[in-house]
């Protein structure tokens, strides 16, 4: 059998000690606090297709495959972007190669980070990503991400998610909404 309890407000016996229910100890909850701004959804997106490598100095739509759609409840709402990317940049002479890699709200970059190898380093690594947006909006968003070489120069080119097997480096993308 269950019970139902409605009441309109819970105070403190005590001031300043919280309220516990069942374990959860619940104490100044105000407007601003973070209890006030709940987690409201989150979208996760994947992928192991290997790009191949890409000889290009020019982010390109959609180039590493990795998105996920959302679409925010709020026009308040701030969306959490993370990223975990497989990435390499490789070059057979001549220095150095460096990657860029954004993340695009639909066609508005939000930011662009770097990665290095090597001249000759295949070995790819796993690029960490995150970033806060406020897009105003209560329609779908994608978001993606997409790279680019720093040159093509000496077979200068970048790869996302390189794979042996096929399962073993998939890339993700984790969309928070958090009310605003």
């Amino acid at each position: 059998m269950s019970s139902i309890i409605k009441v309109d407000t819970i105070q403190e016996k005590t001031s300043a000690n919280g309220v516990s229910i069942d374990g959860l100890k619940i104490k100044d909850v105000t407007s601003g606090s973070i209890m006030s701004k709940p987690i409201l959804q989150i979208v996760t997106g994947t992928t192991t297709t290997d790009t191949g490598a890409i000889a290009t100095t020019s982010f390109s739509n959609g180039n590493t495959g990795l998105t996920a759609d959302i679409t925010p409840s709020s026009t308040s709402s701030k969306i959490m972007v993370f990223v975990f990317q497989t990435l390499n940049a490789e070059r057979s002479g001549g220095g150095d190669m460096e990657g860029y890699v954004n993340i695009m709200r639909d066609s508005t970059q939000l930011g662009q980070w770097w990665y290095k190898a090597s001249t000759g380093l295949v070995q790819p690594q796993i690029q960490t990503l995150a970033h806060i947006d406020s897009p105003s909006s209560t329609s779908s968003i994608t978001y993606k991400t997409q790279i680019r070489g720093s040159t093509t120069e000496n077979s200068g080119r970048v790869r996302a998610n390189q794979q042996v097997t096929g399962t073993e480096s998939p890339s993700s993308i984790h969309l928070i909404e958090i009310a605003g």
